[in-house]
């Protein structure tokens, strides 16, 4: 980007950049920081011993690119639509540079630079669109230096996830280039303490829709009520339990 309206586009991106927000932390009693991250069960079970990290995706397509995407542990089952296993980590946000897209004035700033990017026609008109679409969110997170985006579910499950209401989360993770600019890292991810197998859901799911709604195979019952379910899981993650939770 180049010029003053460019020049106060960013200005502007940068000043919607702020501290990592505690309240999306709020299990109904204090804030916790702990996040969630639900996989397949052969993933999984690896967290059953001490000594883990949690995997940085690097898939493309990923809503927000190269990352470790988790859940606050205050939305317990929002991303159990990604697996059978529930994964507990603790974090430290201090210092973190967060830019929170669950705002619809965030989102704007996102699209207005997405659009002044050189490679925005050809995302929108070759069969690249995937590709390009990784490399142009990975490049607005280094550029701005953010260390988290968070973003609502772009998937659904009327059971489980709310995109009007839940949060997830896009952590980056940094590495020096000889350089000496950052850029992301891939691989395991540091910014996750201690990650432990803690739920085991009985539900499966599948994709419909090309992937927007995520469909229960048993549905045996009704909506899950979360009720005080992020406290449970806080105590069973801190006595070396699980929680099993029937579909």
């Amino acid at each position: 980007m180049s010029g003053p309206i460019g020049s106060e586009l960013e200005a502007r991106i940068r000043d919607a950049i702020g501290d990592f927000p505690e309240y999306v932390l709020d299990t109904g009693t204090q804030p916790r920081p702990m996040v969630i991250k639900y996989m397949p069960a052969r993933f999984g079970k690896t967290y059953h011993r001490p000594g883990q990290k949690l995997k940085i995706s690097e898939v493309r397509g990923f809503t927000w690119g190269q990352a470790t995407y988790v859940t606050p542990l205050a939305f317990p089952l929002s991303s159990g639509i990604f697996g059978r296993v529930g994964v507990v980590a603790r974090f430290e946000f201090g210092s973190w540079k967060t830019f929170d897209a669950t705002k619809p004035e965030n989102e704007q700033l996102y699209l207005a630079w997405l659009q002044r990017q050189p490679m925005f026609k050809d995302l929108m008109l070759t069969a690249h669109s995937a590709y390009l679409s990784q490399l142009l969110r990975d490049e607005f997170r280094r550029k701005f230096k953010i260390d988290c985006v968070l973003f609502r579910p772009d998937q659904s499950n009327r059971n489980y996830t709310s995109t009007r209401d839940d949060v997830w989360m896009a952590v980056s993770d940094w590495r020096r280039m000889p350089s000496g600019e950052r850029t992301l890292a891939d691989g395991f991810s540091e910014r996750f303490i201690d990650p432990r197998l803690t739920v085991v859901l009985e539900e499966e799911f599948e994709d419909q829709m090309g992937g927007i709604h995520r469909a229960g195979l048993l549905e045996l019952g009704g909506p899950r009520p979360a009720g005080n379910l992020a406290e449970e899981i806080w105590h069973a993650y801190n006595m070396g339990r699980i929680v099993r939770i029937p579909s």
